[in-house]
């Protein structure tokens, strides 16, 4: 029969027995300097994989910024190009205004005349003629050359119309001196001289008028409306 030390059972409840750590100090405090070195080995993964991650935080970060600063230096060198393209503008703008405010004041003044003596010539009787005419216009170099003679005369005239004719009635230079000042642009009809004349058998009156030119008259070709 084999000798066993009997225990006593705890007793639910009751406090703890005491207990002895029967490890030698030197083995303690080995297990408590390898512990220590676990601890200390973890931190310095922890060191190193958190400069790792920083490190490649910058350099990602750096990378971005040195794209993103080629992109603007790019788009910078394609502005510059641009604005040389058109560098020239602003001076041919400039230019092109001057020469075509020259070209509004130089044609101020005209008078497409072509139409005009059609008029006048629509407006001339079957029983007269018109021998000659002769115009005297004012224009920007040569300033106003016609100016109202009496209160009742139009005043800033810009030209004055000679007219040399001949009518068969003195009905047809009244007539013909109506139509004329029923014209656009004309103003002042004046009949300066009527005489009586004869040639190869046949009567006339030679006719001398005047009538004066309005602003009415300008073609205005080059007036840009405001």
């Amino acid at each position: 029969m084999t000798d066993t030390t009997m225990q006593q059972a705890p007793v639910p409840g009751a406090p703890r027995l005491p207990q002895v750590n029967l490890l030698p100090p030197d083995v303690r405090a080995r297990r408590r300097v390898a512990f220590a070195r676990a601890w200390l080995a973890l931190a310095v993964l922890v060191v190193v994989l958190l400069t790792m991650v920083s490190a490649v935080s910058v350099s990602w970060e750096k990378k971005s910024a040195e794209s993103e600063l080629a992109d603007i230096q790019a788009r910078n060198d394609s502005l510059l190009h641009e604005q040389a393209k058109y560098a020239e503008a602003p001076k041919v703008l400039q230019e092109l205004k001057a020469r075509e405010s020259a070209r509004t004041v130089a044609m101020s003044t005209e008078v497409l005349w072509s139409p005009y003596l059609a008029a006048i010539s629509s407006a001339t009787p079957l029983e007269a003629s018109i021998d000659a005419l002769v115009v005297s216009e004012d224009t920007v170099w040569t300033g106003s050359q016609t100016y109202a003679a009496g209160p009742l005369d139009t005043p800033g005239t810009v030209g004055l119309v000679s007219l040399n004719g001949k009518a068969l009635t003195l009905g047809a230079v009244s007539d013909w001196q109506d139509a004329l000042s029923a014209l656009k642009g004309i103003a002042d009809v004046n009949v300066s001289s009527v005489q009586l004349n004869a040639d190869n058998g046949t009567t006339y009156y030679a006719v001398t008028a005047t009538f004066k030119v309005t602003p009415d008259a300008f073609a205005n070709q080059f007036v840009t409306e405001q």
